[in-house]
């Protein structure tokens, strides 16, 4: 599965750093992409909480087409 989280903004190098399974790029709407391989729903949910304990709040998430 792939998966991308939107986040408003620009994220910092310090940022992609704690993502490094993760690619991103810059969001058409403003904000900043993340996407990537994601092996399961734990994996989601570990993801998600490590943007909440970096202050990252996610504006989208949704799974890509592989």
């Amino acid at each position: 599965m792939r998966y991308e989280f939107l986040v408003a903004g620009t994220v910092s190098e310090t940022v992609e750093a704690a993502f490094p399974e993760l690619t991103a790029t810059r969001a058409r709407t403003g904000g900043t992409s993340l996407h990537g391989p994601v092996e399961d729903d734990a994996r989601v949910r570990e993801l998600l909480e490590r943007f909440e304990d970096l202050g990252i709040t996610v504006v989208e998430m949704r799974q890509l087409p592989d």
